[in-house]
């Protein structure tokens, strides 16, 4: 059976730089080799003293974060969606169109939702 993975762009404050940046991100956690080359398991760090967790509506307090198939000391930023997207279409991963598009025009939105892929 097909493994479907989301694609979601997140904020990440780069405390070593002092900088946000608009990283990329995928769920649920990898099982595929070749994904497991390019993520690593961050602690996802609240953006600023007065974002609070919710019991409502929780958070997984952790999040893969996809790394520069180049340098995989380096995480990929949405501005670099094109190292990803080369990544996967040479790993044999499929784009799920209809899914996302679906999505997009649903009145149930995903917050930050690039894509929906599967192998």
């Amino acid at each position: 059976m097909p493994q479907l993975y989301q694609i979601k762009s997140e904020v990440w404050l780069n405390r070593h730089d002092e900088c946000y940046k608009n990283i990329i991100t995928i769920s649920p956690p990898p099982k595929d080799k070749s994904l497991k080359m390019i993520t690593k398991l961050y602690n996802r760090e609240r953006l600023s003293p007065f974002q609070e967790r919710s019991p409502c509506c929780p958070q997984n307090n952790c999040m893969y974060v996809v790394m520069d198939p180049n340098d995989k000391c380096e995480m990929l930023c949405v501005d670099q969606l094109d190292v990803l997207f080369s990544y996967l279409l040479e790993n044999n991963f499929t784009f799920n169109t209809d899914l996302t598009k679906m999505m997009f025009q649903s009145q149930v939105q995903i917050k930050n939702l690039i894509a929906f892929i599967s192998k």
